[in-house]
């Protein structure tokens, strides 16, 4: 059996929530194909060398050194569209080329077919946009039901990560909650602290290397801190660091970046929900989170966590990192209370239903 599994390219979250889900399937013994491109397939192929892959060309959201997020993607939305359909109608012929079973899409509106069951993954279903933005809203909901089966990577009752954002379920949305999804596990016992803090760089450009740049500045200034920047650049090569008290590389494989946070005393990074489901995971963390400038889901999430008094938050304009660490350690940090394994139960039961499907009615 084989099976396609294509993240979104909107950051590299995407991508790293579904290491976890190809892992599994591997040892069910399916055929995982993998379909991304640029940094998301580089990430997925050196986690996984020597998987099939196909290049499934991305949305390629652009952001903007002055516009928020927000408007920028309004402007973007035929684009989008575009996107969308192209790669619905690439689907049908990789489907036909790979011999594909059943395709696994984390937020690909376009990757569904008739011809075999698709699963979409997402936690936005109660998208938080602007109001010129409502219009693309709806129709990713009429998205939503073109896929046999919307997984979200999210408990279901009150002790959640994504809060208003797949809580409650949209009417006519069918739906199945599948428990947090993360690539890491909970940490086992206190460890020595390395670094004072952790800075996880994501997202699209301009706005990735703008607060790559404002947090090198200011740590240039604070010489007793100690800091690793680990820019999320996949594939590229090292750089070195202005200050001696700054390390910066490019990207960490899993083992490596598991072991960075775990001797970290903070975290600073975007808000991006796959992130938050690692800290949670991992637990006994405190993390400052800077949304991306409009990026209304991650402002939303910012918000909520700062609001359970988990984690702290700063607008990136208004960023000082000498007073942000004194207000993130006021924080309680995360708690791995939660069941990241809870997804297995539900791919398996599909698998299962792949191998063994009902009768056609």
């Amino acid at each position: 059996m084989r099976v396609l599994v294509s993240p979104l390219d909107w950051g590299l979250g995407h991508a790293t929530r579904c290491i976890p889900i190809i892992k599994h399937l591997r040892e069910k013994n399916i055929e995982v194909v993998i379909g991304s491109d640029g940094a998301q397939q580089k990430l997925l192929l050196e986690q996984f060398p020597g998987i099939e892959h196909v290049t499934i060309k991305g949305y390629n959201v652009k952001y903007s050194y002055f516009l928020p997020a927000s408007m920028k993607v309004l402007l973007q939305i035929p684009k989008l569209f575009s996107a969308i359909k192209r790669e619905h109608k690439e689907l049908q012929k990789i489907i036909a080329e790979k011999k594909i079973d059943a395709v696994i899409s984390d937020n690909r509106y376009g990757l569904y077919s008739d011809l075999v069951p698709c699963v979409l993954i997402t936690h936005q279903l109660n998208i938080q946009a602007s109001a010129g933005s409502r219009r693309f809203s709806d129709k990713v909901m009429e998205f939503v039901t073109k896929f046999n089966a919307c997984w979200i990577p999210d408990n279901e009752g009150e002790d959640n990560l994504s809060g208003n954002l797949s809580h409650p379920l949209p009417e006519g949305i069918a739906a199945t909650y599948i428990g947090p999804l993360s690539r890491f596990s909970a940490a086992n016992g206190a460890k020595d602290m390395k670094y004072d803090l952790l800075v996880l760089l994501s997202g699209p450009e301009p706005q990735r290397k703008i607060l790559e740049k404002n947090v090198i500045n200011q740590l240039g200034n604070l010489p007793y801190i100690k800091a690793l920047i680990v820019q999320g650049l996949p594939g590229n090569k090292g750089v070195e660091s202005p200050h001696t008290n700054v390390d910066v590389v490019p990207h960490l494989n899993d083992t490596s970046l598991y072991e960075k946070i775990l001797c970290s005393k903070a975290i600073i990074s975007r808000p991006g929900y796959s992130t938050i489901m690692d800290l949670a995971t991992i637990g006994g963390k405190r993390a400052l989170f800077i949304p991306t400038p409009g990026q209304t889901e991650q402002e939303y999430l910012a918000m909520r966590f700062e609001a359970l008094e988990i984690a702290m938050w700063v607008q990136q304009k208004k960023f000082i990192l000498k007073d942000s660490l004194t207000k993130v350690f006021s924080s309680k940090g995360f708690n791995n209370n939660l069941y990241p394994e809870v997804f297995q139960k539900t791919v398996d039961e599909w698998i299962e239903s792949l191998r063994h499907p009902g009768p056609s009615l």
